[in-house]
């Protein structure tokens, strides 16, 4: 369960620094919006281009924050969802044993209780039961 809470708060640091990249590539968005308000002469186009390769750059760095944020979210979830279901196993297993074990030493005092000798199906020959 630690590492559970470990490593959602390491994803909700993760999600943190999406966020701030989020609000920087808005910035540039905004900024880029008022630069082609001006007129577009050559320094402005410079200005633009630039501005956009970093928005793209900014934006494939967000997609592939938020791929791997998510693929960690969902191998966490697995993991603790793995630890459950094994712990769960294990304590029904447990319990199987348990139950098992009691049942099987009350029918080994039931079959040695009864020590007479009993005859077979075709009563010729006596045998007598035995508890293993």
């Amino acid at each position: 369960m630690p590492e559970f809470q470990e490593r959602l708060t390491y994803l909700d640091k993760r999600y943190d620094h999406l966020r701030k990249m989020t609000h920087s590539l808005r910035k540039k968005v905004n900024e880029l919006e008022d630069i082609m308000r001006l007129d577009n002469d050559e320094e402005n186009m410079d200005t633009i281009q630039k501005l956009l390769d970093e928005i793209k750059r900014e934006k494939q760095l967000m997609r592939d924050e938020a791929h791997i944020i998510k693929g960690e979210l969902s191998k966490t979830m697995y993991n603790e969802d793995l630890r459950r279901r094994l712990a769960g196993e294990w304590k029904k297993i447990d319990a199987d044993r348990k139950s098992s074990a009691a049942e099987s030493e009350a029918s080994s005092s039931m079959i040695g209780d009864d020590d007479t000798p009993s005859t077979s199906s075709d009563g010729h020959k006596p045998y007598r039961e035995t508890s293993m």
